[in-house]
C-alpha cells in the first residue's frame, strides 16, 4: 500500500487524501471524547486504517456521503459502515467492475482518448476490485453520531446522487458535503443524479444554514478544501438561470454550464425534459 497523505485540520480532525489519475479524493476522521468518525473510504489504495490506530484508540464509525466508487472502494478494510439507503442500488452498480468501465468510456467521445484512460486505470481498477465490497447499514435513524462531546448531524442532500448526505459537526460548524457543492463543480450527469429542481433545493437549504450560522465551512471530497462559501451563491446562479432555460448553444452541446469558477455539468435530455 501507498503512504497514507495526511492533513491535520484541528487537534481532533483529519484531512487524508488519495489519487487516481492525479484526481484528489479526501476522507475526513473526526474524533471525540468516546468514539471517532471516519467519512468516505475512498479507493483504498492506503493503509488509513492504521494511520487512524496511530491518531486515536476511539472505537471507529464509519460513513460513505454517498455510493460512487471514489468514496466506497475502501469499505473491505473496515467492519461496519453506513450509508443513505438511496444509494444502495448506487453502491451495487459501483461495486462493480465492468460499470466503472462503463462510466470511464463515456467519459470521453474520442475512441483514442477512451483507450488511453482504460488503459492508465487498467492496474488500479484490478487492485480496487480483487477486494469484496460489504454490506452497509442504514443510517441511524436519530440523525446523528454522537463521538461524545461532539456531535454529527446527518444531512440530507440529494443532488449528484439521489442518497447523497452531507455531515455537519455541530461544534465547530464544519460541513463535510462530499460530492454535492466542491470548490469547483459538480456532476450532475448521472442516471442517479436529481432534478435540477432538487438540486437547487439542497443549495438552497446549505445556504440557509450559512446565513444562520450552522455552517461556517466546507470540506467537499474534491477540490480545494475548504471551499469558498460565497461559491454557493454561484451555484444558486446557475441553477436559477438553467431553471429558466438560458442555456446557451455550447453550453446545450457542451452538458456543462459556467460562472466564476463553478461548472455544472448535466445531462441535455434530462434537462430539456424538466425546463420545458
Amino acid at each position: 500500500m501507498k503512504n497514507v497523505v495526511v492533513r491535520q485540520l484541528d487537534p481532533h480532525t483529519w484531512q487524508f487524501t488519495e489519487k487516481l489519475l492525479g484526481e484528489a479524493v479526501y476522507c475526513y476522521l473526526l474524533e471525540g471524547k468516546e468514539r471517532s468518525l471516519l467519512i468516505d473510504t475512498a479507493y483504498g489504495f492506503t493503509d488509513i486504517p492504521k494511520v487512524i490506530s496511530e491518531l486515536t484508540s476511539k472505537p471507529l464509525i464509519v460513513v460513505n456521503t454517498h455510493g460512487h466508487f471514489d468514496h466506497i472502494s475502501g469499505n473491505y478494510l473496515y467492519d461496519e459502515i453506513y450509508l443513505n439507503g438511496k444509494d444502495r442500488e448506487v453502491y451495487r452498480r459501483h461495486s462493480q467492475r465492468s460499470e466503472i468501465e462503463k462510466i470511464l468510456s463515456a467519459a470521453s467521445g474520442n475512441p483514442l482518448i477512451r483507450k488511453l484512460l482504460l488503459t492508465s486505470v487498467r492496474r488500479p481498477l484490478s487492485q480496487i476490485y480483487s477486494h469484496r465490497f460489504p454490506d452497509t447499514r442504514n443510517l441511524p435513524e436519530d440523525g446523528c453520531f454522537e463521538l461524545g462531546d461532539r456531535k454529527v448531524s446527518i444531512i440530507e442532500t440529494p443532488g449528484h446522487t439521489a442518497g447523497s448526505i452531507s455531515l455537519l459537526d455541530v461544534n465547530s460548524g464544519w460541513l463535510f458535503s462530499g460530492d454535492i457543492c466542491g470548490g469547483a463543480a459538480v456532476l450532475l450527469q448521472f442516471p442517479e443524479s436529481t432534478s435540477l429542481s432538487e438540486y437547487h433545493h439542497t443549495i438552497s437549504d446549505i445556504r440557509k444554514l450559512v446565513r444562520e450560522g450552522t455552517v461556517n465551512r466546507n470540506y467537499p471530497a474534491h477540490q480545494n478544501a475548504p471551499a469558498s462559501l460565497e461559491k454557493l451563491e454561484v451555484y444558486d446562479r446557475l441553477l436559477t438561470r438553467m431553471e429558466a432555460g438560458r442555456i446557451a448553444e455550447d453550453e446545450w452541446k457542451k452538458g456543462i454550464v459556467s460562472e466564476d469558477g463553478i461548472s455544472i455539468q448535466f445531462d441535455p435530455d434530462r434537462v430539456r425534459e424538466e425546463i420545458k
